[in-house]
């Protein structure tokens, strides 16, 4: 599991952490998606980078220990790392809660190493909304009606102590603000520079990625009876917690949906999403689409 932290260059005014897990990236895609992060940010020195690499990806391991500290520096931003022992596409969560526990934001923002953030100023967009208890969706080219880059607020990860318990990352805490309420679309553009999506990217760490959804009877799939019942559990957490400081009142927008009132996925068929549940690369015909990872026809579909 984790091996070690390292910290590279540390700011205790970071007030945007950003959650990164990373492998076979760092001479290219990793650098541009970070730069493109900080030199959008109105205030850099407010952004956390949190770095995962695993302990056999030497090229991310030597550029953690040789090079981090100088590319990040003329922003001042602060930037840690820490060495896990290579888990796989399937227990990414277990990357992001371990990075989550170490971060020091007050924002947990979920990040790729294949993404370039399009919006100057999406810092102070972001933090327009201290103080509020919410998932913030920024916009991105997939036309997805979830989060494909959710950040949510560091007190809920606390309360939850986690940020989800399945590898599908962006539609744990998606599916928990919706039925919560607090799903928030906002202005910032991300564009996801993936395979499928713009070719870009088309590596060993895009093959090698796997979808934990679309399998129900696999304990680690996101509608395995026991990953919705967790989903449910965090979701009453947080209801709690919103009636608890006086944000909801009874019936409150999740008790409403218990009681089949309101359903807050009742737009999730208008969406198209593009790249949803496909592996294969717009770079290859659909006949070199590795025939032991089937394309899912929609990974909307969810079973609560």
């Amino acid at each position: 599991m984790e091996k070690a932290e390292q910290t590279i260059l540390h700011d205790e005014g970071s007030v945007i952490s950003i959650i990164l897990p990373t492998r076979g990236r760092t001479d290219g895609a990793l650098q541009d998606s970070i730069a493109s992060l900080l030199d959008n940010a109105t205030n850099p020195a407010k952004v956390e980078i949190m770095l995962g690499v695993d302990e056999d990806d030497k090229e991310s391991v030597d550029w953690v220990n040789d090079k981090a500290a100088d590319f990040v520096k003329k922003w001042g931003c602060a930037c840690k790392a820490k060495i896990f022992q290579p888990l796989g596409y399937e227990q990414l969560n277990v990357y992001v809660n371990l990075l989550c526990h170490s971060s020091t934001g007050n924002w947990l923002f979920l990040w790729n190493d294949d993404a370039l953030m399009q919006t100057k100023g999406w810092d102070e967009v972001v933090q327009s909304y201290d103080g509020q208890f919410k998932c913030l969706a920024p916009k991105d080219n997939h036309d997805h009606p979830f989060a494909i880059f959710p950040l949510i607020p560091a007190d809920w990860f606390t309360l939850c102590d986690a940020w989800s318990i399945n590898a599908q990352n962006d539609t744990w805490v998606s599916v928990i603000a919706r039925m919560n309420g607090i799903f928030e679309r906002i202005d910032i553009e991300i564009l996801h520079d993936r395979a499928d999506l713009t070719g870009g990217n088309d590596d060993q760490t895009f093959a090698d990625r796997k979808y934990m959804e679309g399998n129900p009877q696999d304990p680690k799939d996101f509608n395995h009876p026991q990953m919705q019942q967790a989903r449910m559990h965090h979701a009453s957490k947080i209801d709690w917690f919103l009636k608890k400081m006086g944000v909801h009142n009874t019936p409150s927008p999740f008790e409403q949906f218990l009681s089949g009132d309101v359903n807050p996925f009742d737009d999730v068929n208008k969406h198209n999403p593009k790249g949803a549940g496909q592996f294969g690369s717009i770079n290859k015909p659909q006949e070199e689409f590795p025939s032991n990872k089937p394309r899912l026809d929609d990974d909307t579909k969810i079973t609560l």
